[in-house]
C-alpha cells in the first residue's frame, strides 16, 4: 500500500508531467527544424560577434577592467533568458491547448516546463561559450562569487516566469499583448547596459535607467561575476525583487482566476 501510495502521490505525477512536458518542447524545438540546435547557439554568438567588431577598436578604453568578450556575454545570456522566457510562457498555452484535454495538465505545467527548458538551454549556450573564450581565447574565465552568480541567475529566471505568467494571461484576453511584447524587448534591450558599461553613461541618465529590473539584475550578475568590476551606486537586488514579487503574486492570483478559461482557450 505504500509503494502504490508513492507511485500515486501528486508530486509523483506531476514530475512526470512535466518531464513527458519537456521531452514534447525538445523534441517540437529541435526535432522539427533542421538545425534547430545551432540556431539556439548562433544566435548570442552572432550577437557578441558583431558587437566585437563594432567596439573592438574602443573596447580597451571602455573597460580596462574586465574582458570585453566576458563582458558582453553576461549581458547578453540573461537578458535572452529572461526574454525568452517571457516570449515562451506567453504563447505556451497555444502551443500545448490540446493537452488540457487530459485532466493532470494544467496551464501552470506547461509555464514551468518552458522555464526549464529555457534556463536548460542558455546553461548549456553559456557553458560552451565560456569554454570557447578559455580554450581559443586564452582569456580567464573565473568565477569571482559563484554562489552570487547562481543566487543572481535564478533570481532572472525568476523575473522571467513572474513576467512570462502575466503576459500570458493578457495575451488570452487580449491578442495583441504578443505584439507590444514583443516590440517592448527592442527598447530594454538597449536600456539594460548589455552593450555598454554603465560608469560610461552621464549620471543624471544612469538615475533614468535606474528603474529598469532587468539593469540592476545584469550588473549584479556581472558584480559577482568579476572580482574588480566598477559598482554603480543605487544598483540593488532590494529594487527587482521588490518587482519579481508584486509581478508575481499579481500573475499567480489571475492564473488562479482564469486557469480554466486558459485550458478552454
Amino acid at each position: 500500500m505504500k509503494r502504490k501510495a508513492v507511485y500515486d502521490s501528486p508530486f509523483r505525477q506531476f514530475l512526470l508531467i512535466i518531464l513527458a512536458l519537456f521531452l514534447r518542447e525538445l523534441k517540437t524545438r529541435f526535432g522539427q527544424v533542421r538545425f534547430g540546435i545551432f540556431w539556439t547557439i548562433a544566435e548570442p554568438m552572432v550577437h557578441i560577434v558583431v558587437l566585437l567588431l563594432v567596439f573592438v577598436f574602443i573596447r580597451s578604453r571602455m573597460m580596462p577592467q574586465v574582458p570585453f568578450e566576458l563582458f558582453l556575454i553576461t549581458g547578453l545570456i540573461p537578458f535572452f533568458l529572461f526574454r525568452h522566457i517571457v516570449t515562451g510562457l506567453m504563447t505556451s498555452i497555444d502551443a500545448n491547448k490540446s493537452l488540457f484535454a487530459y485532466t493532470p495538465v494544467k496551464p501552470i505545467d506547461t509555464y514551468i516546463t518552458r522555464t526549464i527548458l529555457e534556463t536548460v538551454i542558455y546553461v548549456v549556450i553559456f557553458a560552451i561559450i565560456i569554454f570557447g573564450f578559455y580554450f581559443w581565447g586564452g582569456i580567464d574565465v573565473r568565477v569571482s562569487n559563484p554562489l552570487g552568480v547562481l543566487a543572481v541567475f535564478v533570481i532572472i529566471i525568476w523575473m522571467g516566469f513572474s513576467f512570462g505568467v502575466l503576459a500570458s494571461i493578457l495575451y488570452n484576453i487580449f491578442p495583441i499583448t504578443k505584439m507590444v511584447v514583443s516590440i517592448l524587448m527592442l527598447p530594454l534591450y538597449f536600456l539594460s547596459a548589455i552593450m555598454y558599461p554603465l560608469w560610461i553613461i552621464p549620471s543624471q541618465y544612469v538615475e533614468y535607467l535606474k528603474y529598469n529590473p532587468v539593469l540592476h539584475l545584469i550588473e549584479l550578475f556581472r558584480t559577482n561575476y568579476f572580482s574588480h568590476y566598477p559598482q554603480t551606486d543605487g544598483i540593488n537586488i532590494i529594487y527587482p525583487l521588490s518587482i519579481i514579487l508584486c509581478v508575481f503574486f499579481v500573475g499567480m492570483y489571475f492564473y488562479r482566476v482564469r486557469r480554466f478559461a486558459l485550458a478552454a482557450r
